[in-house]
């Protein structure tokens, strides 16, 4: 793919990007996302590799980049410890965060820094995303580099709209908001972003620069422990007063929070909990969410009569996984 960029600009911005991967048992994925990052038109200062105390056989596939990464060993602490163990091992003016099961489109820093460079009160800047490997990325033209879209504290506060592999930010700005939470599993990131957004500007360029790999078992997909998480990043968010006498949109971001989490629970086929979810969800915010935050309009009815015909309606396969050892065989 072309760069549309002269040599001397991509020079005068290579030492600024630290890029920070952290892994756990991707031995599989993790090569991708290493050569990914290598392969930037505007190469990277470094790539921090930190490894979550994977038993796998990452190590053995690292073996091949430890001329060209800085590898490091922890014992098992979880994804935030390692990102911040990335953190405070960066050195670059800039610090780009790539999960190991995900991948970026050759020109993804070159393009941020861009506009980076243009809007000094810029912070944080995600891109658009595609779902990889299912997609492919695709050539960029030099006059779209531009669009941002500006995201705000209120945006952050009732859904995140950030990826966190196409996360770049500054680093001054990072430190000055804290590390992340690690007490939060799953939604960890977007405590963070809020952070940031009470300092600093937030946007996403809006150009699929970013490949996002779903992985069975992430936290992601599993409802319990992302409904725990929102729930502690809100209680967070009360403690410290942060509404600032915006009843209607705390209110609006727990309804989200739930309406979020009908959706996994709805995916695992748990329809009794997408039920009380969805109500939940009603109870807090009964208003419509904007299109913008939700993918159609009348999501939450349509979600509750869908449930409701598959709870009435299930299909065999359906009932074999409502019994407990369905169940058990789904698990990862």
């Amino acid at each position: 793919m072309g760069t549309n960029q002269s040599t001397s600009n991509i020079v005068l911005d290579c030492a600024s990007v630290s890029v920070v991967i952290p892994t756990f048992n991707s031995g599989r994925y993790l090569p991708e996302a290493i050569e990914s990052a290598l392969a930037q038109s505007a190469a990277p200062r470094e790539v921090i590799v930190i490894d979550d105390g994977s038993t796998d056989d990452t190590r053995e596939r690292m073996r091949p980049y430890m001329s060209r990464i800085n590898y490091r060993y922890q014992s098992n602490q979880g994804v935030s410890a390692a990102r911040n163990q990335g953190l405070r091992a960066a050195s670059g003016e800039f610090i780009a965060f790539l999960d190991s099961d995900d991948v970026w489109h050759p020109r993804k820093l070159e393009l941020q820094l861009r506009a980076f460079r243009q809007r000094e009160d810029l912070g944080l800047l995600g891109t658009g995303a595609i779902d990889w490997p299912d997609y492919l990325f695709t050539e960029i033209i030099a006059e779209s580099g531009n669009r941002l879209s500006a995201i705000s504290w209120s945006d952050l506060a009732v859904k995140n709209r950030l990826t966190t592999s196409s996360v770049m930010a500054r680093s001054r700005i990072l430190r000055a908001a804290g590390e992340f939470d690690t007490l939060l599993q799953g939604p960890e990131d977007r405590d963070l972003w809020l952070r940031i957004a009470r300092i600093a500007s937030v946007a996403n360029l809006d150009l699929p620069l970013t490949g996002y790999r779903e992985v069975p078992g992430s936290v992601s997909k599993q409802p319990q422990k992302c409904q725990a998480g929102m729930l502690r990043i809100l209680s967070k968010l009360d403690h410290e007063n942060s509404w600032k006498g915006e009843r209607w949109l705390r209110r609006k971001a727990y309804g989200y929070l739930y309406h979020a989490c009908s959706q996994i629970y709805i995916e695992h086929r748990l329809y009794e909990q997408t039920i009380v979810s969805l109500l939940r969800s009603y109870a807090w915010y009964p208003l419509p969410f904007r299109r913008t935050e939700v993918g159609t309009s009348l999501e939450r009815p349509k979600r509750l009569v869908i449930t409701a015909i598959r709870m009435l309606c299930p299909i065999p396969s359906e009932k074999a996984r409502s019994s407990p050892q369905g169940l058990l065989d789904e698990r990862p």
